[in-house]
């Protein structure tokens, strides 16, 4: 299993082929490597297409389950013998084979058979009335047989996710009070036709005779599978218990979590885990059109549907489509596919393709920043006399990692790796002033790495004042909060906005990691160095080999690479990193030092 899609260390599992001859199982072997190396590559596009690089522990898992399962049901068909041809087919194989046998000898041209050219016409007919000999008896059959009717399914149970949402137990709002720009209303399932000629619950029609498709049924009450896999709710449980171990107890990831799933069961409904299909996950998403995307406009005493229908006419602005499909969907889909190993159960999205509204923004990329703009942001921190808004531009500026792991970095993370070349490197958690461990926010495991701290940062004094503060935090004012990363993401926006930095999303903090990447571009560093430099995934086969770190030779390179000279960075010159270390953030006009 490649590490990109299984996970490092890299799994290993086997899949038993049977009593077969060494040819046959050479064989077999290879049609499954060959259909392993899809499946892998279909799921790396998935993960780009969702703007994931890595998935947590959970998709992991679901990854290796899933790619199993598909070899395995690949297994069984290459094992499986043809089923034989139903005998009312027979006559029109035949046919079929004649009016093929006939046209291959008409191409021929003169050198067709004389004897099958001359009766060309007979032949013809003759196959095609064994063709229609066996339309005949299809036709016959389904004169005979009466129309299928199901059933009204029954109602669905009680709420069952008042556990998972907390306050969003509140009253119910029917689905077909839900419409959404340019559609018909969502129908009970109860009140549809149900199909004729169909498996139950597959084609619903209204009363004219019209297909209503089946996301626009109401979920909860659409007839299913029958199962005796758990619930939803249940094996939800079972995940966040696997993401507590790794979180801990009440992470905002969790309880983030555990909110969008309880929406996703109210409007769909809690059923066994094995029988969500598609088809849900576009209800799901159809309903989603109108959740507000701020917080504030989701009343804790109002239930999902009602919040939907309340903002029916879109007053309050809808979420963004990274937001829906990597929030909301994501967690449900993860979720459903968790026990996919455990219970034997296929993925019910494989190949899906989903649908989402226009109301949901597309994700805005981040974009460049200008010489002059970083110069404005530089000098603009500098002068708020605060750490952190000082010296976290510049660090992000010169070594191209995240803001989350900047600002937990600590000064024993600071080493002189070679000579004359400095790094930094976070071991993944670390001991807060409040004596408590607490795990910096890295997104992959390759962001543990040591990267190269520019020498820039050695002349302006700051490396040699980092190490001396041994294992303190180099940015307590951020570190002591509930919320590091998030609120550091806050004050680097304002920085931004107060430099006059205001790109509608799109000129943010990050813009300087992706600045970074390019400047090492242009300092013709190795394109593996310079996913070693930002911590990102190795995904060449030949670049794993050898050591996964930057080599002295290369990180004397990007350590000395030259700055560039339109970027003024002379305001960093004589700076008393301790004076800035004193100053303190409060409420209001800033304390003057």
């Amino acid at each position: 299993m490649p590490e990109d899609i299984g996970g490092s260390p890299a799994h290993t599992w086997r899949i038993g082929l049977g009593p077969l001859t060494a040819r046959q199982a050479r064989v077999e072997a290879e049609l499954l490597a060959a259909h392993a190396r899809i499946r892998f590559e279909q799921i790396r596009t998935a993960r780009m297409q969702d703007d994931q690089s890595e998935g947590d522990d959970g998709d992991l898992l679901v990854a290796i389950g899933e790619v199993k399962g598909y070899l395995m049901a690949v297994r069984d068909q290459i094992e499986r013998p043809s089923p034989p041809t139903p005998p009312h087919q027979e006559p029109a194989f035949a046919g079929i084979r004649g009016l093929v046998s006939l046209n291959r000898e008409l191409a021929k041209g003169p050198e067709g058979n004389s004897l099958i050219v001359d009766n060309a016409e007979l032949l013809k007919a003759q196959s095609i009335a064994r063709v229609m000999e066996t339309v005949e008896i299809v036709d016959g059959t389904k004169k005979m047989t009466p129309p299928l009717r199901q059933a009204n399914p029954p109602a669905p149970e009680a709420d069952p996710v008042a556990r998972h949402v907390g306050a969003l137990d509140g009253a119910k709002t029917s689905a077909s009070a839900l419409h959404l720009k340019g559609t018909s209303a969502f129908v009970p399932a109860a009140a549809a036709a149900q199909p004729e000629q169909a498996s139950p619950g597959r084609i619903h029609r209204d009363d004219s005779g019209k297909i209503i498709p089946g996301f626009r049924l109401d979920r909860r009450s659409v007839t299913r599978k029958s199962s005796d896999l758990p619930r939803l709710s249940e094996v939800a449980e079972e995940y966040f218990a696997a993401r507590e171990v790794k979180l801990g107890g009440g992470h905002k990831d969790i309880k983030t979590a555990r909110m969008r799933l309880g929406v996703f069961l109210d409007l769909i409904g809690d059923h066994p885990v094995d029988t969500y299909t598609p088809a849900d996950l576009q209800a799901f998403i159809a309903l989603m059109t109108h959740w507000p995307a701020q917080e504030r406009h989701r009343p804790s005493d109002k239930s999902p549907r009602e919040i939907l229908a309340a903002n029916a006419d879109l007053s309050f602005k809808p979420l963004k489509r990274s937001a829906l499909e990597d929030g909301y969907v994501t967690t449900a889909r993860s979720i459903i596919r968790y026990k996919m190993t455990d219970y034997e159960y296929p993925d019910p999205f494989l190949n899906a393709k989903l649908r989402y509204p226009e109301t949901a923004a597309p994700k805005q990329s981040t974009e460049p920043l200008s010489s002059d703009q970083k110069t404005r942001i530089f000098r603009t921190g500098v002068e708020g006399g605060l750490l952190d808004e000082a010296v976290l531009p510049l660090l992000g500026d010169l070594t191209g990692r995240r803001l989350g792991l900047l600002v937990h970095l600590q000064g024993s993370d600071l080493r002189e790796k070679y000579p004359g070349v400095f790094v930094a490197q976070t071991g993944g958690i670390v001991l807060t002033a409040d004596g408590v461990w607490r795990r910096v926010p890295i997104k992959t495991d390759q962001s543990t790495t040591f990267f190269i701290l520019h020498d820039f940062l050695r002349e302006i004094g700051f490396v040699d004042w980092a190490r001396a503060k041994g294992q303190t935090s180099l940015f307590p004012e951020l570190t002591r909060l509930a919320e590091p990363s998030k609120s550091a993401s806050s004050y680097m926006q304002r920085l931004f906005k107060k430099a006059g930095v205001q790109g509608q999303g799109r000129e943010v903090f990050h813009s300087l990691r992706g600045g970074h990447i390019d400047f090492l571009r242009k300092a013709k560093v190795d394109a593996r160095d310079r996913r070693l430099q930002a911590g990102h995934k190795i995904d060449n086969e030949h670049d794993l080999y050898g050591f996964k770190a930057i080599t002295e030779d290369r990180a004397f390179e990007i350590a000395h690479a030259k700055l560039d000279q339109r970027v003024d960075y002379s305001m960093f010159r004589g700076l008393d990193f301790e004076k800035l270390a004193q100053g303190k953030r409060t409420r209001g006009r800033r304390v003057k030092g």
